[in-house]
Formats: C-alpha cells, structure tokens, sequence
C-alpha cells in the first residue's frame, strides 16, 4: 500500500509530495529512520511467522520468500523515487 499510492490525500502542500509514493514521504523521504525501520520489520517478522506457522512447508515457504523478498526490495533506498516499468509513472496533468 505505502509503495502503490502516490500523492497526499489533502491539498494543502502545494503539490509538494505530489509525485511520491507515501514510502517515500514518510520522514520527507529520510532513509534509515526508526519509523521506516519499523516499517521493514514487520514484512520480516511476518515471514518468519507463517514459515513457522506452515511447519516450513516447502512450496508455502517460496511463496512467502519471494514475497518477502519483492516487498523488501521495493523499501531499498536504491529503489527511492524508482518506477519499474512506468507502474506509478507521474504523468503531466
């Protein structure tokens, strides 16, 4: 969700984060803060709940590994203000 929606709900920045996903606004885009820790943590946390959860099924543990691993990747800071294959592309009004 974070990583999908784009722009704020209320108009009363301006347009200033208008082409930011709400990933990218949180702590005016700031890496490595204590909020987007969090927010990385509970992917994992999740992860190794249903892998234990699932008694380490096999083809449900790759399942939630490439999961993991596409959620994990799309928080990189690499990955700031990144479109992959124009998803999420700001288009001129």
């Amino acid at each position: 969700m974070f990583h999908w929606v784009i722009g704020t709900p209320f108009d009363i920045n301006q347009n200033e984060y208008g082409g930011l996903t709400l990933w990218e606004q949180i702590d005016e885009g700031e890496q490595f803060t204590a909020t987007k820790k969090y927010l990385t943590a509970i992917p994992i946390i999740l992860f190794l709940l249903s892998t234990h959860y699932t008694h380490y099924d096999l083809p449900t543990f790759m399942i939630n590994l490439a999961s993991l691993i596409v959620v994990l990747i799309a928080k990189l800071p690499v990955m700031h203000k990144v479109r992959l294959f124009g998803i999420n592309k700001e288009y001129p009004d």
